[in-house]
């Protein structure tokens, strides 16, 4: 009979234990997964695709409930290790962020055989093609990529470019499946004649590559992928890898635009020797949409690629674009030595 209470508490320890431990358990697997649905192969599948992009505020996220459940662990210790879970989720996620870089950026002074690329999505040519051309004549720019353009609205922007600077550009526009607007490329007339070679044609945005007449000269692409929004998630997917494995596989190219995925996504992990210009200079995890929103809390789905065999980022900037729900990119490439 004295016995019998004390096996009763030491039974109640014991289930109380189980129970923390597999509170704990759970917590630290969600937590986990919600920081980095990559490491387990599901930033690709929902609802992580549309939370991977914001790594920063999901950090942020996790960091405040790591501080609620700690202060509740001041009154009832056993909360303490979910607390050190999440803590520890948060660490992982704000870290990656910090590694990639979120500053605006700046751009080096070019130097000969420097190409700068601008990739500026317009939204369906809302955006003001004076800023557009400001930010190309600011760069000197060598080529510009406009997803959501019009035809129209790029030759208007290359020629507000021409009446700053002199610089001439050759226009190349693919329309999208609405007919009208698409994705167009400009290319400074100092980089030579260029043609389209029809490469990344099929899916339902509008790419648009070229191939210099000269054969001498990097081999361009401006893309835009389709969103990842119910009903064209399989495109998405499909357009993504596409648009990376053409980076991969193309020598020398360069390419900017909107891809509607960072490089969490599945289908931009870039493979090869396919790098990203804000990943090698500090502006990885700057945002770029939505505009309205903080960068330093927005998605980095705007991108300037190349063949890094062929090209190393020098510098790169995210910039504000009135009348867009982006903001552009500027990356300056330098050839390998």
């Amino acid at each position: 009979m004295p016995n019998r209470p004390r096996r009763r508490t030491t039974r109640t320890a014991l289930t109380t234990g189980v129970v923390t431990g597999l509170a704990t358990g759970v917590v630290a697997a969600g937590a986990a997964v919600a920081a980095a649905p990559d490491w387990f192969g599901l930033a690709g599948s929902r609802p992580f695709l549309w939370t991977v992009p914001f790594r920063g505020p999901v950090g942020l996220g996790l960091a405040g409930l790591a501080v609620v459940t700690g202060l509740a662990g001041l009154r009832w210790r056993r909360a303490l290790p979910a607390a050190t879970a999440l803590a520890l989720a948060a660490a992982g996620s704000l870290a990656t962020t910090a590694a990639r870089g979120a500053s605006a950026g700046d751009l080096p002074t070019a130097r000969p055989g420097d190409v700068t690329f601008l990739a500026a999505n317009v939204l369906h040519d809302r955006a003001d093609p004076d800023a557009v051309a400001g930010l190309a004549a600011a760069a000197d720019a060598d080529a510009v990529s406009l997803p959501e353009s019009t035809r129209a609205y790029a030759t208007d922007v290359a020629d507000r470019v021409r009446a700053r600077t002199g610089t001439r550009y050759q226009v190349l526009h693919r329309a999208d499946r609405d007919g009208r607007h698409g994705t167009a490329l400009l290319v400074a007339d100092r980089m030579g004649e260029y043609r389209p070679t029809g490469e990344l044609a099929d899916g339902l945005k509008a790419v648009v590559t070229a191939a210099p007449v000269s054969g001498d000269g990097p081999v361009l692409a401006a893309a835009h992928t389709a969103a990842p929004v119910p009903g064209l998630l399989d495109a998405w997917a499909v357009e993504v890898r596409a648009v990376a494995d053409w980076c991969a596989r193309t020598p020398g190219a360069l390419l900017a635009g909107d891809l509607n995925a960072t490089l969490d996504h599945p289908g931009l992990h870039l493979r090869g020797s396919c790098v990203d210009a804000g990943e090698q200079t500090g502006t990885g995890a700057r945002g770029t949409w939505p505009a309205k929103v903080p960068a330093v809390a927005g998605a980095t789905i705007d991108h300037a690629l190349a063949d890094g065999n062929r090209w190393r980022a020098v510098g790169s900037r995210v910039a504000d674009l009135t009348g867009s729900d982006h903001r552009a990119v500027l990356a300056r490439w330098r050839p390998v030595d």
